[in-house]
């Protein structure tokens, strides 16, 4: 039986309330209310995990990737402290080929991840400590539910505080009371302080002397976006390939106003790269001076002249991090970095940050290097060269493996990672019948991915994991 569908009193007007007029429940209709309930106590019957309504104006469609629906959000089957009651908010479409680029047909006859603006900053299931925010993301599961929530955990564990990492649940979503399936909830990677916390300009500011916050971006539609060429430098990888780095684009997702600005990240990206390339490479130590220029240093060692430009610690972390998981996308989109020149800066060198998007994970040999090594020619003729010059350059140097060897032992003597695999598998092992009602073949892919990720700890263990003395 279909559940019977509702639409809050405010789109049956003829002329609708603003969202931001709340109406209070107990002024509505009995019949109202009684359809409400019922069409939760239905929804609900058989699930446990949470349930998300988005109930848009006028019962339309959300099929824009660029112009938020309004719309008003209930969130239930969770402990009351999380219930949300008709929270006025914004929904469109996000993502790209997740997201069919944007095919409005095939986003109306598909599962299409979504991004959620409310009217009032929110905390949505008490994730990340209870942080309230206005944007949140529901990426979808597909076929491969473990990925994605899995990489967010790990990802958590080994960043801790230091970076800003996305927290997450599982949920059952419906949009105008049609099921969507079961999706990720999780934070929307964004300057916040409760998620990457550097400077944020005044409106109108055109001086540099801020926050700026990218991602390198296989996608470029804004127009502050850049390419990257790495100085057209080429090197050997740690699987002893040679070859020349592929041009990036890198897209400012923080606020700048002026083009000055970007002209201005945009050298300092490539300025900081060429420290890390000379001296890797070259044993060529430069700096910045004061205004910016490259200039030769008085540094003595790579790992000085490299620690003095980039946060070391969220370099290791997001290298393990990716490594683990094998994301194809390591070099070409959503790799998230950050940096804040403003006065009293907590993030005054070149941070990685905000992991994100690992959909393309888990498969491929568990027995090589992956984030620190060049795509393979394979992949390379069906998808481009997708390397992370970064990872590329830095994993060939002993410090920085080191550097490496000594987090991933700290982490295998937690056994937080192999803790964190096992309780995933076994949640979708307890909740089996609503993930397989959604996703008939999710339960096999959640123990295949399980197995390659076992597989793969055991291989970082080999390459990472400091042997007792």
């Amino acid at each position: 039986m279909e559940p019977t569908p509702y639409v809050p009193a405010r789109f049956q007007n003829a002329s609708p309330l603003p969202l931001e007029e709340k109406q209070v429940i107990n002024s509505r209709p009995a019949t109202y209310k009684q359809l409400k309930k019922d069409f939760e106590e239905e929804a609900a019957q058989g699930k446990n995990l949470p349930i998300l309504c988005v109930t848009t104006k006028g019962n339309e469609f959300v099929v824009s990737r660029t112009e938020y629906l309004s719309c008003v959000i209930d969130l239930f089957n969770c402990p009351e402290k999380w219930v949300l009651d008709e929270l006025s908010a914004g929904i469109r479409v996000r993502g790209n080929a997740t997201s069919f680029y944007g095919d409005v047909e095939k986003i109306k006859e598909n599962q299409v991840p979504y991004r959620i603006k409310f009217d009032k900053k929110t905390n949505m299931l008490g994730l990340n400590n209870g942080a309230r925010c206005k944007n949140w993301v529901l990426l979808k599961c597909s076929k491969k539910p473990l990925n994605e929530k899995f990489a967010f955990e790990a990802g958590r564990i080994i960043m801790g505080d230091h970076a800003f990492c996305s927290d997450s649940a599982y949920i059952h979503v419906y949009v105008n009371d049609v099921y969507q399936g079961i999706y990720i909830l999780c934070e929307q990677c964004q300057v916040n302080k409760k998620r990457v916390n550097i400077s944020e300009p005044p409106a109108g500011y055109t001086g540099i002397d801020i926050g700026y916050y990218l991602t390198i971006d296989n996608n470029p539609k804004d127009p502050f976006s850049f390419m990257i060429d790495y100085g057209k430098h080429e090197t050997t990888d740690i699987e002893g390939v040679t070859r020349k780095f592929v041009r990036s684009a890198y897209t400012v997702k923080s606020d700048i106003y002026t083009y000055g600005q970007m002209d201005f990240i945009k050298n300092y990206i490539e300025s900081v790269f060429e420290i890390v390339y000379q001296a890797c490479e070259n044993n060529r130590f430069l700096t910045l001076d004061e205004n910016f220029d490259l200039v030769d240093s008085t540094f003595t060692s790579v790992q000085e002249t490299v620690e003095a430009v980039m946060d070391m610690e969220s370099v290791v972390d997001m290298y393990l991090l990716y490594e683990m998981m094998h994301d194809y996308d390591v070099g070409d989109g959503s790799f998230y970095m950050c940096i804040d020149f403003a006065k009293n800066s907590k993030c005054p060198k070149l941070q990685f940050t905000s992991p994100w998007d690992f959909t393309w994970t888990c498969s491929g040999n568990t027995e090589r290097y992956w984030a620190g090594a060049f795509s393979d020619d394979s992949f390379v003729e069906q998808y481009n060269d997708r390397s992370n010059p970064w990872f590329v350059l830095l994993l060939k140097q002993d410090w920085f493996k080191a550097l490496a060897c000594d987090k991933w032992t700290e982490l295998a003597a937690s056994n937080a990672i192999n803790q964190c695999l096992d309780e995933l598998l076994t949640f979708a092992t307890d909740n089996k019948t609503e993930f397989v009602d959604c996703y008939p073949e999710s339960i096999t892919s959640v123990k295949a991915n399980a197995k390659w990720l076992r597989n793969r700890i055991a291989w970082m263990n080999t390459q990472f994991l400091l042997s007792a003395e």
